[in-house]
């Protein structure tokens, strides 16, 4: 009987070191492969989407910009390649700071009626991390600063500039 309780208290040790460790989901910035930002307004029917990633070790992004109520209406869309790394792993910082993986798949606003409603997908090595809200959000949220990185790297250069 001693002998069976000691055991079961082994393999609990052993779980709780193992198997719950918070290091086990703890992100590094580093390994962020995909970042996927839209919002919609539904009234307006304006889309933007905001997308940086690593795919054959070139760093792309891109921000589409909509209007779906237009008829035979173009997104305005930038892009760029060749995105320093570090930029991708600077937004990878931003996402595991605000614990993207605990964030919840779904968020929203019973009071508010008409408003913007938004998808996040990112995908840190492996995993991927999937969340949305209508005129709601986790407590801490980066991706507006997130956003603004990649409109900044997708601005068209002016002729005769150079990138610093």
């Amino acid at each position: 009987m001693i002998r069976n309780i000691f055991i079961s208290l082994t393999a609990l040790i052993f779980c709780c070191c193992c198997c719950f460790n918070s290091d086990r989901y703890k992100l590094k910035g580093s390994d962020l492969v995909y970042y996927h930002y839209k919002v919609h307004n539904g009234y307006s029917g304006m889309s933007k989407e905001f997308e940086i990633m690593c795919k054959d070790s070139v760093v792309s992004a891109i921000v589409r910009d909509c209007n779906f109520l237009l008829p035979n209406e173009e997104c305005k869309v930038d892009s760029v390649s060749n995105v320093p790394r570090e930029k991708l792993e600077e937004i990878g910082d931003m996402l595991a700071k605000a614990n993207v993986q605990d964030w919840e798949h779904s968020y929203s606003n019973p009071d508010v009626f008409d408003g913007d409603s938004w998808s996040l997908d990112v995908k840190f090595g492996k995993n991927f991390f999937w969340s949305s809200g209508y005129m709601a959000g986790p407590d801490y949220d980066p991706t507006y600063e997130i956003n603004k990185i990649i409109i900044d790297l997708c601005k068209p250069q002016k002729e005769g500039s150079k990138e610093e």
